[in-house]
């Protein structure tokens, strides 16, 4: 075999590594010579941009401060708080209460933030403000759930200004908290101290209802049972010692008339006789009795009889004394009589009573506690309301103030580095294109590619 052969045949070897990829990535030096005519304008032309671009660009600095939100800090076993821990719920609010428009508009005009822009509609500041503030919580490796990192930052084109802005954020988080907790705690204190208010109300119409119920039922309450029945038991006694004493008299009367000087009449002896039998039936039957009242009635007839018919003057009259002391013992029984029956009807109402009675005490009694409890509520909420005032529970605070920072987000160097990669990738990116639209051939496994005729030999590149 000759010289020739032996080297087409190991520059076909040294080609056949290269299945499946483009003939010309294979040869970068002689894409190189080839298209060395637009890849070196192109580059050119990168770099170009590159520097106009590092001359208009205009560095971005980022500001950020750190706040620290921690829990109450007297233990809520001397004061429980009523407002809400800052969880990431409530710090979202608070984000995007800073982040309104309302505290934006003002943190512009304070800081005069666009000067160059005071014509644009404000709302389109805001969103440009709002665009370059971040705020996040920061990764942290302490367990420690009592407190909370927060990190705010701000990017502007003056170092002074993104951390003048970075630290008039982190203000108004903490005006936020504070603003939140403050509020919170006081509705809630206003919030409790109406339901106080309406229990009171309630409470005292309900005193108001069972002081009436007890006027109303004065003497038939279930506390004035015992003294009803001591009433009805003096009474009785005082019935059968009146009861007694007439039984005395009219013995008396009988007497009397039964030692006159002169001989006792018939109507003496039959009035005598009706006394004592009267008697009888005052002791067995009350006054009401019909024997007792036809016993009376033929009494006093029977009397009237025998004082016109010449009874001694002296023993008639001690007879009409007794008679008329008889007869007011007896209005005395009447009396009585009607005493008994007024306190058995009380004595019978007083059950019922008693029932409704406990009844109406027991509701005054739930609303008492209710009433009790909303004011111990009251109480509490007051005294975290004045926790909060001296910024003892959860505190929002500056941990870390921002600082004008001392370099770009992305530095010059890092700018022309982007510039010079992109100035390569364009040279080799324009000449793989044109390696692709005008093809070249690179060999003989790529004329075997394109013509099935057998190749015989090749030559290895001569310059």
């Amino acid at each position: 075999m000759s010289a020739e052969d032996q080297l087409g045949d190991r520059w076909d070897e040294e080609e056949s590594g290269g299945d499946g990829l483009p003939e010309f990535i294979l040869d970068p030096i002689g894409v190189a010579r080839r298209r060395w005519v637009v890849v070196v304008p192109c580059f050119l032309l990168g770099i170009a941009v590159t520097v106009v671009g590092l001359i208009a660009w205009k560095p971005t600095y980022l500001a950020q401060a750190t706040i620290l939100i921690t829990s109450q800090q007297i233990p809520e076993d001397f004061v429980r708080s009523t407002v809400r821990e800052d969880s990431l719920s409530n710090i979202n609010a608070m984000v995007g209460k800073v982040l309104s428009a309302e505290n934006l508009s003002k943190l512009i005009g304070t800081h005069d933030l666009f000067p160059d822009d005071t014509d644009k509609p404000q709302i389109d500041l805001v969103n440009r403000l709002r665009s370059r503030i971040e705020m996040n919580p920061r990764a942290s490796q302490s367990h420690d759930v009592n407190a909370l990192v927060f990190e705010i930052s701000y990017q502007s084109g003056d170092s002074a200004e993104a951390a003048l802005v970075a630290n008039a954020l982190a203000g108004l988080f903490v005006e936020a908290s504070l603003s939140r907790r403050n509020t919170q705690a006081r509705q809630t204190t206003v919030f409790l101290r109406g339901e106080l208010e309406r229990d009171e109300v309630k409470l005292r119409e309900q005193s108001r209802l069972v002081s009436e119920f007890r006027r109303e039922h004065r003497g038939v309450l279930p506390e004035e049972l015992e003294t009803n029945l001591r009433k009805l038991d003096m009474i009785a006694a005082r019935r059968e010692s009146v009861m007694e004493q007439i039984s005395v008299k009219e013995n008396r009367i009988t007497t009397l008339a039964s030692s006159s000087t002169a001989a006792p009449t018939e109507n003496q002896v039959l009035l005598g006789e009706l006394r004592r039998e009267l008697a009888q039936q005052t002791a067995v039957n009350t006054d009401d009795h019909p024997n007792v009242i036809a016993l009376r009635d033929r009494i006093a007839r029977l009397a009237e009889s025998d004082a016109e018919s010449g009874v001694e003057s002296g023993t008639a009259t001690m007879i009409a004394a007794e008679r008329r002391d008889i007869q007011s013992m007896r209005e005395q029984l009447a009396r009585a009589d009607a005493e008994v029956a007024e306190l058995d009807v009380r004595i019978d109402r007083t059950p019922r009573v008693g029932e409704e009675l406990a009844a109406l005490e027991q509701k005054e009694q739930v609303l008492r506690e209710d009433y009790l409890g909303a004011l111990r509520k009251v109480e509490a909420s007051e005294l975290a309301e004045s926790l909060e005032s001296a910024q003892q529970g959860g505190q929002v605070s500056v941990l870390d103030p921002a600082q004008p920072p001392s370099s770009p987000v992305r530095p010059r160097w890092i700018v022309a580095l982007a510039g010079l990669v992109f100035s390569g990738v364009l040279g080799v990116g324009v000449a793989a294109l044109l390696e692709l639209i005008d093809p070249v051939i690179v060999g003989a496994r790529h004329v075997r590619k394109l013509s099935d005729v057998p190749v015989l030999g090749s030559l290895p590149y001569v310059v």
